[in-house]
């Protein structure tokens, strides 16, 4: 078939282009017109009305990068949206003292309702579009990934994408019978899988999962098959590794070896201007401080009274660069909780006294460690600090988990928005994923992303243990799989 025939056949939007129209149109000119239009009415000027619709529209390019996975974050996303059309009349509002015609901030309070009003509408637009217009996904690969896929956006809400099945092997294509993804096709049968099925998205799989004797193909196999037969049609290919990392904001430690670190290797990466992190943690947790110190005077004083215990708990853990630190918590625990020695805390830990589980839940018992971030031995933003005991064995068990020790541990982090504690082996490998998402994705901004989020996760109602980590083959891959 030729390119020609093949453009043909598929003159369509594909739906990830159409996901990617809908989420410009409706996140950035949409509002930002109908605020530009609002102000050409309140302010009688073409030309305000043309400043404002420009001033909204780069504070969304400023404030919603696509380098983040918003969708995962509902909170931090509502407010970055609530914020555009606030920041685009105040830049507005600048630029107009500057050419020597200011206007009062309230003649452009209804620009910003409008803006709104107009976000409201889109995320309905977007919910309903993406529940009629999915982006259908083969994997290239083992059926494991592509079961371990489907739990995955399950778990996570993702309605715009669904797995349609795998593709691998020489056998006939034959239906699990359960609804679930199922076999389409050979590696050879590309094109005509593609053209049958509908596909948006190839996922290719960097290895076959466990326990499984389906045949592999190498990555140089999978690309050129797949730009053989498939360059002038609109379907994409990505690897299992980057889908994970940009739709469900992970790392899958069963798709990944040590060649994923050349990212953090690589001479262009950054992880933010140098002090600037320093800078956030001195500024918003010196004012976290000062505002929260009352509640932890409070809950000092109510442990007192209630257990003639210490009120601080301090602890060894290991920080950055694997040094250890006295890290600070108000006490949760009975004065014998670990005369046993060390062990995991679960949902049900009989150690937790009556007052300490109600601090756990809302976190209260951790905002001492905002005197460790002052310090410089934690950050607000970080992976959780552990037991040096406890690390000797996780070493042993899960890939990589010595590398949580190239940055500083924090109060909150992406892994406990996502995950909650760990509390088991599975659970901690579950935050590693998570863990090493942040090592990479690591800045100013998604630490203030991550705040936000944390917020949300504190006040939410359930377990706040990672009981919803997906099976263990998941999260580790491969049998023998060994750290580099």
């Amino acid at each position: 078939m030729t390119a020609s025939d093949g453009q043909k056949s598929f003159p369509h939007l594909s739906a990830l282009h159409a996901q990617r129209l809908l989420e410009t149109i409706a996140y950035r000119i949409a509002p930002a017109a109908i605020a530009g239009g609002m102000a050409v009415g309140h302010l009688s000027s073409f030309g305000h009305g043309v400043i404002v619709f420009v001033s909204v529209l780069a504070a969304s390019w400023i404030l919603e990068r696509n380098r983040f996975p918003l969708h995962l974050m509902p909170f931090a996303a509502l407010i970055l949206r609530a914020s555009v059309p606030v920041l685009g009349v105040a830049i507005a509002l600048a630029t107009f003292s500057l050419s020597g015609k200011p206007e009062p901030a309230s003649t452009l309070i209804a620009p910003i309702l409008g803006a709104w009003c107009v976000m409201l509408f889109a995320t309905w637009m977007r919910i309903r579009f993406d529940s009629s217009r999915q982006v259908r996904i083969a994997v290239i690969g083992s059926p494991g990934l592509a079961i371990g896929l489907v739990e995955e956006l399950d778990r996570s809400a993702i309605r715009g994408y669904t797995v349609a099945g795998w593709i691998t092997g020489d056998e006939p294509a034959t239906n699990r019978g359960d609804g679930g993804p199922r076999r389409l096709g050979s590696l050879a049968e590309i094109r005509e899988v593609v053209k049958e099925h509908s596909i948006d998205l190839l996922v290719h799989s960097s290895g076959p999962a466990p326990d499984e004797g389906d045949s592999h193909h190498s990555r140089l196999e999978v690309f050129e098959r797949v730009a053989a037969d498939c360059l002038d049609m609109p379907v994409r290919l990505i690897e299992a590794g980057q889908l994970y990392e940009e739709l469900l904001g992970h790392v899958p430690l069963g798709q990944s070896n040590s060649a994923w670190f050349q990212y953090l290797l690589h001479p262009r990466y950054s992880a933010g201007l140098p002090g600037s992190k320093r800078a956030f943690d001195l500024i918003v947790g010196g004012a976290m401080l000062l505002i929260l110190a009352p509640v932890i005077a409070v809950f000092s004083l109510i442990v007192k009274l209630t257990d003639s215990g210490p009120i601080f708990f301090r602890q060894l853990r290991v920080g950055e660069g694997g040094r250890e630190f006295m890290m600070i918590k108000v006490r949760s625990m009975s004065t014998e909780a670990e005369s046993e020695g060390a062990r995991w805390s679960d949902a049900e830990d009989s150690r937790v006294t009556g007052v300490g589980r109600f601090m756990r839940r809302f976190h209260i018992d951790e905002l001492p460690q905002l005197w460790n971030v002052i310090t410089g031995e934690m950050t607000l933003v970080g992976p959780r600090p552990e037991r040096r005991e406890l690390i000797t064995e996780l070493e042993l068990q899960l890939p990589y988990y010595d590398r949580r020790h190239l940055v500083k541990p924090g109060i909150a982090g992406w892994a406990q928005a996502r995950c909650g504690y760990g509390g088991s082996e599975e659970g901690t490998g579950w935050k590693l994923c998570h863990d090493l998402f942040y090592l990479k994705h690591r800045s100013v901004y998604f630490d203030f992303l991550v705040l936000l989020e944390n917020v949300r996760v504190s006040f939410s109602v359930g377990s706040q243990f990672a009981a919803h980590a997906p099976q263990e083959q998941f999260i580790l891959g491969r049998p023998g799989h060994q750290k580099a």
